[in-house]
């Protein structure tokens, strides 16, 4: 369900048709629904006597092309296993094929599933948790060098179900030409909703007819960015502790968390300093990267692109980041997003083993820097920054380092974690329409559209989790 245009975007719709040729179509964690191109790299040749494996994945473009590179990278690092890449054409795509083939068609022996599968995965009983396979094999201190923040995502009940993959956080990217044309702070790394509201005022241009030449803050308002918010002010999504250590029965998204950030964004729309992206977030990555807007939000992996693009545009813009934007009094931290990987309990003894073999290369550091530096996302493990190539990445993309930091600032607990439910991604479509309707005036409070919500998304976890018993 794509984000209904909000009533004040016309005027700023046709500013960005006047000059959105030049922006960057990133592919980022956040938005699982955007189809993407297939992977162009060619799988390397089976050896003879290798046991197949099959992986289904859902990253395409750019990104599928380094995984099947990592693909082939450990096909040719030992003679024992053949993994095949199949893709599938999106996160949304391979979660359902995957909840298909339950009643009886072939099911991969591993599988990319996006961070809010979670629960719909463990519920499938068609998995084996890697927990189970890194007590077997004494790994340990492997799982104990993943990053705090990525870890606490994928472990239940203090259990870790699936290997952190491609990760991701939702960060503030800001064109420091104009900040500091408006004399503002290029290295303040945390902006709260106050001082953020003021400095979009000072950044937004009209002309004489007051017309907006030039937007302070411009994006769309995926509800991911929703629970980044609700974490950073320690505010739980669902409950009880957002199902991190039993099965989650209600949401209470609806809270002052909830409520605050909805109206930071009226507070925007209002000052005529904010606008919605016409087509979603990849309009207003355009927006950005084409100089008509100064301040945008989106995941991390998208980094890499928005610098290349914005160098090959003559450097109009210089890419900032920035952490999300938060109340004075926040203490917490926001969490990841991305993928993970699954093992599943079909298929041959060999095969499993295999899967396993995988799974365990792409968790080691060098095989993180490798993947992070040719992505732009997230490495899983602590002990990659330590890398020579990953020093080298940071030297390259500085700006990563402030996504590292926010992930980092604060302690893991139920709440950064993130919140773990079966039907997370229609409750994702019933915030976004909460958020629509209050920001257009449809709905007199931003309380009241998420108490809606609220209702919703609590039917549809009671029918959900009916339907288990």
């Amino acid at each position: 369900m794509r984000y209904v245009k909000h009533i004040l975007m016309t005027l700023f719709v046709l500013i960005l048709l006047a000059g959105c040729g030049g922006g960057s179509n990133t592919t980022s964690s956040q938005q699982p629904k955007a189809g993407v191109t297939p992977p162009a790299v060619t799988p390397v040749p089976q050896k003879p006597g290798t046991t197949k494996v099959t992986f289904w994945y859902g990253l395409g473009g750019h990104n599928g092309d380094v995984v099947q590179t990592l693909i082939n990278k450990y096909n040719l690092s030992q003679n024992k296993y053949y993994v095949t890449g199949v893709f599938q054409s999106s996160y949304d795509d391979t979660l359902s094929k995957f909840n298909a083939s339950l009643s009886g068609q072939e099911l991969p022996n591993v599988v990319q599933i996006y961070d809010i599968g979670t629960q719909r995965m463990i519920d499938t009983k068609k998995i084996v948790p890697v927990q189970d396979l890194v007590n077997r094999d004494g790994l340990q201190s492997a799982v104990d060098d993943l990053e705090p923040a990525i870890r606490s995502y994928y472990t239940i009940g203090g259990k870790l179900y699936s290997m952190p993959f491609n990760s991701s956080t939702a960060v503030m990217y800001f064109d420091k030409n104009t900040f500091r044309q408006a004399g503002l702070d290029v290295n303040k790394k945390s902006w709260t909703y106050d001082e953020l509201l003021d400095a979009s005022k000072k950044l937004t241009k009209k002309d004489a007819s007051g017309k907006v030449t030039h937007a302070g803050t411009v994006f769309y308002d995926y509800a991911w960015l929703f629970e980044q918010e609700l974490a950073i002010h320690n505010a739980l999504h669902s409950s009880p502790d957002n199902g991190r250590n039993q099965r989650a029965t209600k949401y209470v998204f609806n809270n002052d968390a909830g409520v605050q950030w909805l109206d930071f964004q009226k507070k925007l729309i209002e000052s005529g300093a904010m606008y919605f992206g016409a087509n979603g977030e990849n309009s207003d990555s355009a927006a950005f990267l084409n100089g008509q807007a100064s301040i945008t939000f989106g995941s991390i992996a998208s980094l890499r692109g928005f610098v290349d693009t914005a160098k090959k545009n003559g450097g109009k813009v210089d890419v900032g980041v920035a952490y999300m934007p938060r109340q004075a009094s926040a203490q917490g931290r926001n969490i990841i997003g991305g993928a993970s990987l699954w093992i599943t309990s079909t298929g041959t003894k060999e095969q499993q083993e295999g899967a396993w073999d995988f799974v365990k290369y792409t968790m080691q550091p060098d095989i993180q820097v490798f993947w992070s530096s040719n992505t732009g996302y997230v490495p899983t493990r602590v002990s990659a920054y330590n890398t020579s190539a990953m020093k080298d990445t940071l030297k390259q993309y500085p700006q990563f380092q402030a996504a590292i930091d926010q992930i980092r600032a604060a302690p893991t607990t139920v709440v950064d974690a993130g919140s773990v439910t079966g039907n997370m991604l229609s409750v994702r479509d019933y915030i976004q329409q909460a958020t629509d309707d209050y920001l257009s005036g449809r709905t007199s409070s931003a309380k009241s559209a998420l108490d809606g919500a609220v209702n919703k998304s609590n039917e549809s976890l009671e029918e959900y989790n009916t339907a288990l018993q």
